[in-house]
């Protein structure tokens, strides 16, 4: 069995990425994994200050916002799902951030070992949408030695401000995707 840490990084609590979330952690659970979903959307979460405070005699971020309720999830799970809306080309703010202030728990530039999931939504579906935040995942999970057990990424999703659609065959991939780590 699993600890999962699914991150939501979407600005939409009942959008396509949070359906595409939502169709994994039903898969994960029915696997039995603890699954335990958090909508970055909500909470206040600032990128690296790169002040390396974090790095001195007391190794802690010393920004205060809701990473620091974060940081003990990471502690507890051994899965990352990352689920980001594509947003210009590339990975969400809210996604983005918690990468970069995962440079507060590494030690001697060596960060906890994790095994890490990848869903994606797009607007489009072109052979090119998901290139550039595909190849950023890769070199930042490779960089910090972090196992890339899998991707879902949703292409063509419809979205305006009343109704979202995500392609059923999406949310039916997100699930078994849940089921098979």
């Amino acid at each position: 069995m699993r600890n999962i840490l699914v991150l939501v990084g979407s600005g939409t609590k009942k959008g396509n990425t949070s359906q595409l979330a939502d169709a994994f952690c039903k898969g994960a659970t029915k696997a039995g994994h603890r699954v335990h979903k958090v909508f970055l959307g909500d909470k206040k979460l600032s990128g690296c200050q790169g002040c390396e405070a974090c790095k001195g005699k007391n190794p802690i971020c010393i920004i205060k916002d809701d990473m620091q309720e974060i940081y003990p999830l990471i502690n507890q799970c051994d899965t990352i799902v990352l689920a980001s809306p594509l947003y210009f080309w590339t990975i969400s703010a809210k996604i983005k951030a918690f990468i970069e202030r995962l440079y507060a728990i590494a030690e001697n530039d060596q960060f906890p070992p994790k095994e890490t999931v990848l869903l994606m939504t797009a607007g489009d579906d072109n052979f090119w949408t998901f290139e550039q935040p595909i190849s950023y995942y890769s070199f930042v999970t490779k960089a910090i030695r972090w196992k890339n057990i899998g991707m879902c990424l949703a292409g063509g999703c419809k979205s305006d401000p009343k109704n979202k659609y995500i392609d059923e065959k999406f949310l039916q991939r997100a699930h078994e995707l849940g089921t098979m780590i």
